[in-house]
């Protein structure tokens, strides 16, 4: 057999572990595949209608607990996805910390994050999320009426509702 004279694919697809959260509260763990040290908002980004996850089950049912081989997601349908793999990187962006602020997020079904953001006192907010117009990456998330942080987390932006910024007496 020849050899092609075509290129092969880019890069190496790896499987990678996530969490979805889906509008109306519905929980569900799977894999991605995801070509090599891509980052997963690049990957979001790049997906137009379905995101299709391979393994899935629902999390906290026990090891009997049926597991779908492949399930594909429509992404209006998401409210955020987290990485379960430490090595799967969030964003390429690593900007330097110049200041904090404090904000809550208000989300579909309810939901509420309070959660520091990286930008600068001068910077609107809305001006942030419309620069993340797929999803937003946030870190260490505390949803509000519980003592539960995400550390890692990229939220869809048609899950976000309101975001305020937290009085000094309100932060987290």
């Amino acid at each position: 057999m020849e050899n092609s004279r075509f290129p092969r694919a880019p890069a190496h697809l790896q499987q990678k572990p996530v969490q979805v959260l889906l509008r109306g509260g519905q929980t569900l763990e799977g894999e991605v595949h995801i070509p090599e040290g891509l980052p997963l908002l690049n990957f979001l980004g790049s997906k137009r209608f379905f995101l299709n996850l391979t393994s899935v089950r629902r999390p906290n049912r026990g090891e009997g607990s049926d597991v779908v081989e492949h399930l594909s997601l429509r992404m209006s349908n998401l409210v955020w996805v987290i990485p379960l793999d430490g090595t799967l990187h969030l964003s390429a962006a690593s900007a330097p910390v110049h200041s904090e602020r404090a904000v809550e997020l208000q989300l579909v079904d309810g939901l509420e994050l309070t959660v520091k953001l990286n930008i600068s006192k001068e910077q609107r907010m809305s001006d942030f999320l419309d620069a993340n117009s797929g999803f937003v990456p946030l870190f260490s998330a505390q949803i509000e009426s519980t003592s539960k942080v995400i550390d890692r987390l990229a939220v869809n932006h048609e899950a976000i509702l309101a975001i305020r910024e937290l009085s000094s007496e309100q932060r987290v």
